[in-house]
């Protein structure tokens, strides 16, 4: 006579968690984290999108890339465009956090280099990818989308006043809304410019190159250097130490 399953426990016969349904864990029985397969499903999200781009994945190439079950990617994410917003989350986190710690190095002069930390971080496959779906889709527009909660302008901020503080003294820290004005145009241009240089040129007659592109950068950073003029302190700083 069969044994009627314990109250409480699941029978062989009941349909198995995403986890268990992954292909490749089927022959080993092998159960990763939550930690682990989501650390899977967004390493591979953000290789796929900064290859091919929000427009030409899924959820299900997603799923193969991670060796994962779509119903595990669909369990941790729940749709694809969270996922695409998470995957640009964790990426907009790394490139602040290296963004930051470069600000606070006393190594880098100042707005110069800080124009090209922007650049370098927009320039980005996945960055320019990511934040190109994100206008389009609408998702930018959204109350709760993650740059409103995170405030990440806010620690950018923060960031070059403490530089400012610790190299030059406190009595030279500028106007909070002259450091915010220098970060919200280098961030514009950033953007703008790496979304349509090619076009912009061109409709001045110029073929877009490297070499615009380094001057563009130069004369931003001017731009900034003019409306931060504390920041021609840092350079000095940096001169004399280099001296």
């Amino acid at each position: 006579m069969a044994r009627t399953p314990a109250r409480g426990r699941t029978s062989r016969a009941a349909a198995p968690s995403p986890e268990k349904s992954a292909p490749e864990e089927r022959g080993t029985r092998r159960r990763r984290s939550p930690e682990e397969a989501r650390r899977l499903i967004l390493d591979a999200a953000k290789s796929l999108l900064a290859e091919h781009g929000p427009d030409a994945v899924g959820l299900k190439e997603v799923a193969k890339a991670a060796g994962v079950s779509h119903a595990l990617v669909s369990h941790y994410f729940g749709t694809y465009d969270a996922l695409v917003e998470a995957a640009l989350r964790e990426h907009m986190l790394e490139t602040r956090a290296e963004m930051l710690q470069r600000i606070a190095d006393v190594a880098h002069a100042g707005p110069a280099e800080w124009v090209e930390m922007c650049f370098e971080q927009v320039a980005h496959p996945l960055s320019g990818r990511l934040v190109a779906w994100a206008i389009l889709s609408g998702r930018m527009d959204s109350e709760d989308f993650f740059p409103r909660r995170d405030q990440g302008m806010r620690f950018v901020a923060d960031a070059i006043e403490a530089r400012v503080r610790a190299q030059l003294g406190e009595d030279r820290v500028p106007a909070r809304e002259d450091v915010e004005f220098g970060i919200l145009l280098v961030f514009s241009a950033a953007l703008g410019y790496s979304v349509s240089r090619a076009v912009l040129w061109e409709s001045l007659s110029k073929k877009p190159s490297a070499e615009r592109d380094r001057w563009f950068r130069e004369k931003l950073g001017e731009l900034v250097t003019d409306a931060l003029p504390v920041a021609r302190g840092l350079a000095q700083s940096k001169s004399e130490r280099d001296d």
